[in-house]
């Protein structure tokens, strides 16, 4: 067998060195020309040596670790949610009785506060619903359909534009059970920063309300320019769910 120097190994890639037939037993050298072309179409180093009574055949490439988009934004929305503040002013509003109450046991519980009130009772707390807000809110949390019947039926998103004519600059959220395309966009045309399908557990609901607020209050202190409908973040990449589901952040 002939020895391994860098002469033989250049003939061998160059297609120089003796190729045996194909019903030889000698190797036809033709898998380590293919070798070195694989290694050259990945942008690695090859060789191949001979030291005493053994060939070592050694490739090298050059490569950068990079952690997952997971892994990096799973590592963003803890240090969202560590930079949310305790003690904000959250303010809701909802017609329904039960869903007050959860909201109210939930601020409190997930959202490290004990500054919350809830609204919505009837049509005369819609008014002082929008001064609290206006006077100290850091958070405004609307149901987007309150139904106090006929002209006195009241919609979060007229809620939310007359909310930011008056100069309110804190986190808004619409929280509904009306979370297609075209809903979307409406919410986001009114305003708001984020918006949560009604199916959505409260305590995901007010997580991710935690880092919105981070991202959208306290990071940028304005509006985001992605629409709603556009920028879906969920709870396992976040940044931000789809909001049908999840929530989603504008």
């Amino acid at each position: 067998r002939p020895c391994v120097t860098q002469e033989y190994v250049t003939k061998v890639l160059s297609g120089e060195a003796l190729q045996q037939s194909a019903t030889s037993a000698m190797s036809n050298r033709i898998g380590l020309q293919h070798c070195f072309e694989a290694a050259k179409a990945h942008d690695m180093t090859a060789s191949l040596q001979q030291r005493e009574q053994r060939v070592f055949f050694e490739s090298q490439v050059m490569a950068q670790v990079v952690p997952s988009q997971s892994v990096a934004t799973d590592a963003q929305r803890e240090a969202d949610l560590a930079a949310y503040p305790s003690g904000l002013h959250i303010y809701c509003i909802d017609d329904s009785e039960a869903a007050r109450r959860l909201l109210d046991y939930n601020m409190r519980l997930w959202a490290d506060t004990e500054n919350v009130r809830v609204f919505g009772k009837d049509v005369t707390e819609v008014a002082t619903f929008k001064d609290c807000v206006l006077e100290d809110g850091d958070i405004a949390f609307l149901d987007q359909h309150l139904e106090y019947g006929g002209d006195d039926n009241v919609l979060g998103t007229d809620i939310v534009e007359e909310l930011l004519e008056r100069g309110y600059k804190g986190l808004i959220c619409i929280r509904s059970g009306n979370v297609a395309e075209e809903d979307l966009a409406k919410y986001d045309a009114a305003g708001a920063h984020c918006a949560f399908g009604k199916d959505v557990a409260m305590r995901k609901v007010i997580e991710d309300m935690k880092v919105a607020y981070t991202r959208y209050i306290i990071k940028t202190q304005s509006r985001p320019t992605t629409p709603l409908h556009q920028h879906n973040l969920s709870h396992e990449d976040f940044l931000p769910g789809s909001v049908n589901s999840l929530g989603q952040f504008m």
